[in-house]
Order: structure tokens, then sequence, then C-alpha cells
């Protein structure tokens, strides 16, 4: 296998027929296309994810906490605290303990949730820091959201612009291969968009104002977030090129390593659908969100439609971010 995410067919086999007895207090179980479980207490639920950090250097501990967090925001739920788990190089310091956990301080500080918390260790097994987060959250038993409730003729929805993550991930961890190819003031633009990569208050607003599904843009992209969110409702999808948001600063790092922004990792946007999308949109601007009707949900296939082109959405095979990791490590070993 290849780097990144486990591909959808080793986990239809490998993964998911072996998950324990089924408990009736789980409302939402493991499934394919859903980050979170919900857990019944009554007149709450519980919501759960669990993600890890394995891309980003600079500032992982600060990703780490908007990943997890933002898997709850797109149940529609408040996130109430995170456990954390590090494992460290043979090798690492103090110092690099002490930057990850500022880090992480930092955005739970920002997001007002409490490291509940977690893990850490130092090991050979790993060759660079590693961040997994669990978010725990918490939402009225009658109002959370899944990404199985898409339906034919909602609207697609998307917060924000793609690919703010990966863009931020490569100006900040690849700053000095990026200064011959971009004007500085480019790179310092990029960077800064690791500031915008919380999806919490989209999440919430979305679920007040009628959404039906939600998946929050990750590894894999607007691409692989599409294929998710349709395999997990069982639908089609037909999304115009045109209208997809993206920022130059996105479009001119993607250029710089040669990627598809459709496949790079994108916290920071969220993909909502609704049955009325033009509210959704209005409730989101309301609270100085941008957000933009991409598409139609379909009962047939799924495409992205560029000008007279008709090109099938199917989960990449890995995020670009790793394939942009990749090719500058080549390069320095050429």
């Amino acid at each position: 296998m290849k780097t990144g995410k486990v591909p959808p067919d080793i986990l239809k086999k490998a993964v998911y027929p072996f998950l324990g007895q089924k408990r009736s207090e789980v409302l939402v179980h493991s499934g394919f296309g859903e980050d979170c479980c919900i857990i019944d207490f009554g007149e709450y639920v519980a919501v759960v994810s669990t993600d890890p950090i394995t891309g980003a250097d600079t500032a992982g501990g600060y990703l780490a906490v908007f990943v997890a967090c933002n898997d709850i925001a797109a149940c529609g739920a408040r996130p109430i605290g995170i456990l954390v788990t590090l494992l460290l190089p043979e090798g690492s310091g103090e110092d690099t303990l002490l930057r990850i956990m500022e880090n992480v301080h930092k955005a739970c500080q920002k997001i007002g949730i409490e490291v509940l918390g977690g893990h850490s260790e130092v090991t050979p097994a790993v060759t660079k820091p590693v961040i997994s987060a669990t978010a725990i959250g918490m939402a009225k038993r009658d109002n959370f959201v899944t990404s199985a409730g898409a339906s034919p003729g909602d609207d697609v929805i998307v917060t924000k612009f793609i690919g703010l993550e990966g863009t931020a991930v490569l100006a900040l961890d690849f700053e000095e291969y990026l200064r011959g190819k971009l004007p500085g003031e480019v790179i310092k633009r990029a960077q800064s968009f690791v500031d915008d990569i919380s999806v919490i208050q989209d999440g919430l607003t979305a679920a007040g104002a009628g959404a039906t599904a939600m998946h929050d843009i990750t590894e894999g992209g607007l691409l692989g977030a599409l294929w998710e969110l349709a395999e997990a409702s069982g639908v089609g999808m037909e999304i115009y090129r045109e209208r997809i948001p993206i920022l130059p600063e996105t479009e001119a790092v993607c250029r710089a390593f040669e990627l598809d922004p459709l496949g790079l990792i994108s916290s920071g946007s969220m993909l909502i659908c609704s049955g009325d999308g033009q509210k959704v949109v209005d409730a989101l601007r309301e609270k100085s969100i941008p957000a933009t009707v991409i598409g139609k949900v379909t009962d047939g296939g799924r495409f992205i439609l560029d000008a007279d082109k008709k090109i099938p959405i199917v989960p990449p095979e890995r995020d670009e971010l790793y394939r942009a990791i990749e090719n500058v490590k080549n390069k320095k070993k050429n």
C-alpha cells in the first residue's frame, strides 16, 4: 500500500468485517464515509472521532486539534475536549515535546476545549513525531447530522476555499523550496492559512440551517470528501468545476509542486448537502463564513462537469500532500 489512507476496497475486506459486537447505545456505527461514532446518552448524544497528523511538521500539534474537532462539527456537535497520543522518535529533545504541546494548548484555547488526557512516549517505531487526537463532543439527540443523509435534489455546498490546510502545510514545511518559485508575499499568505482551518462554526451553523449531510474535507481533498459522502448516502453527484472556490495562493502552491488542488487535504472547508442550499449559504454568510453551491446530489453517477468534459469522481489513491513530500525528497536525493 502507498502512503496515505488505506484504500476503500482493502478497508471493506480487512477492517469493516472485524468491528466487534455492535451495541444498542451506538446510534451511528463505524462505516465508510462516517468519521464519527454517535453514542446515545438520553437527551444528548456523545460524538467521538479520532485522527492522526503525519504529514505536517511545523504546525502538527495545532492542526491535530482542529482536524479532530472538525469531525465533531461535521455532525453538528460542539467539541468539549480531546485526548492526545504523542509518539516521538528516538533522540527527540524536550523542546520537541514542548513545541507540540504549546501548539495543542494554543488550539484548544482558541476552540474553548480541554485536553482530557492522553499518552506520550519515545519509540523507534517512528522516524518523526506522530500526533493522534481523539475529540469528544455533544449534541441534542434530535439534532445531529451524519454523512449518510444526502438525498437526490439536495444542493452541494462548500464553505470557504478548498486546499487551505495543504497549502499552509506546504508553505510552512517547504518554505525554502518555494522561495525560488513564488514571491515571498504569496508564501507568507499561504502560511497564514493555518489560522483558517476550523470548520466548527461552519458545522454548527449549517446543522441549524437544515443540513442533511456534512463531511469535513480532509485527506483526499474535495475529491475524496465528495466520494465518501456520496458513498455513505448511496447517491450520485454532479459538481461544476468552475464553481469550486480556490484561492490564488493555493493555485500557485499547487503549480509549484505540480499538484491537483481538488485532491489536496482541505481542513478549513466543509462539504454540506441541503434541500435548501441558499438558506444554508445565507446562514453561513451571516456568520461571515463564505459558502458556495457547487452542484447537486443526483440518483445517477458521480461526476465533475468541466466545460465539455465529464470527469468521474473517484477516491484518490493518496492525498496530493504526500506526493509533494515524496517529490521534494526525491529531488534532494538527486
